[in-house]
């Protein structure tokens, strides 16, 4: 009964602020100067009809305007687009008028979960390694140089990193992985070997850094507890002491890093798929602002609220089931 209060309580949370974040999102777009007419080459398209037949020209803006709700006062707009996002109705991009949102994002969506997902294994692979390492050598010249390979890392952006896999592998050495192109011949979302190594390790060199550094204090300050202590007065193992008592309980609490960082990671797949010519949400969502596409804008801005969300209470009723300690309310 418990559980169940703590989730509804949550879920309404959630809602709230998702709602919120939509209405912030679109009201910087609705002052933003300019609009879709004039942000795209629609407006240059209907340029002459404007001179030639002025009334259909007006008629055309305001079908326009109804399909997309841009003739209700502004409140009236958010709430419409605030209700379509919570029901997942996202309607039409106005990019693309005769294909619905959803089902751009079938085929869009899974691609990029695919590239964050592998991302987030291969930080693991490398990141928790590396942390133990920088743990057990720590204030050594280990420590540092996998310290500062941690903060390289998270210092260098995916698109930056994504920009110069592309010039290794594209010129300098070529032929070994491919550096654009995603699918093959009859199939859209499952990559052929080798497309998406070079964006998952582009996407996963932030993450490794955020797991190397974690794991490396959580087990440091492990370490120099009462019982880590006394197991080593009692002529215990020190290895056995570090992966059974440091490193267990240092990856249990991880899991506060890791439901985050995969949300921000599928919003970081946008700049990623753009240089290696994926066909995920980085295609679809790349232009929504810059054209002041409402429809696809809000949708990407409910995407990224809603991940972030839910990521967060798996988070926290995770981490409850695992550290009993931890009691939700």
């Amino acid at each position: 009964m418990a559980i169940l209060k703590y989730l509804i309580k949550r879920v309404v949370a959630m809602i709230i602020m998702i709602s919120a974040v939509i209405a912030i999102g679109y009201v910087m777009m609705y002052y933003t100067p300019g609009g879709f007419f004039t942000a795209s080459n629609i407006a240059s398209a209907l340029g002459p009809l404007a001179a030639q037949n002025p009334q259909l020209y007006q008629q055309i803006l305001r079908d326009f305007q109804e399909r997309y709700g841009l003739n209700y006062p502004l409140w009236h707009q958010i709430l419409l687009y605030i209700w379509h996002s919570l029901t997942f109705n996202f309607g039409y991009s106005m990019q693309n008028p005769s294909i619905k949102i959803m089902t751009t994002l079938h085929t869009a969506f899974p691609i990029s979960c695919m590239l964050a997902f592998g991302s987030i294994v291969l930080a693991l692979i490398v990141g928790i390694p590396l942390g133990i390492i920088a743990a057990i050598k720590r204030n050594t010249w280990v420590d540092y140089t996998a310290s500062t390979v941690a903060i390289s890392g998270q210092a260098i952006p995916a698109f930056v990193t994504a920009a110069l896999l592309v010039l290794l592998f594209g010129v300098v050495i070529q032929g070994v992985l491919p550096v654009n192109g995603w699918g093959g011949p009859g199939h859209q979302i499952l990559p052929t070997p080798g497309q998406a190594v070079l964006p998952i390790v582009s996407l996963g060199l932030g993450t490794i850094g955020v797991v190397a550094k974690y794991v490396r204090n959580s087990l440091v300050d492990i370490m120099r507890q009462d019982h880590i202590r006394t197991a080593q007065a009692k002529g215990v193992r020190y290895w056995r002491i570090v992966m059974k008592h440091g490193v267990r309980n240092s990856l249990t609490a991880m899991i506060t890093v890791i439901g985050p960082a995969f949300a921000f990671t599928i919003v970081g797949t946008i700049w990623v798929e753009q240089i290696f010519s994926i066909p995920g949400l980085g295609q679809v969502l790349s232009t929504a602002f810059t054209n002041d596409d409402f429809p696809l804008a809000i949708t990407s801005i409910f995407i990224l609220a809603a991940l972030i969300s839910i990521m967060n209470l798996l988070v926290d009723i995770s981490y409850s089931l695992m550290d009993p300690r931890v009691k939700l309310e």
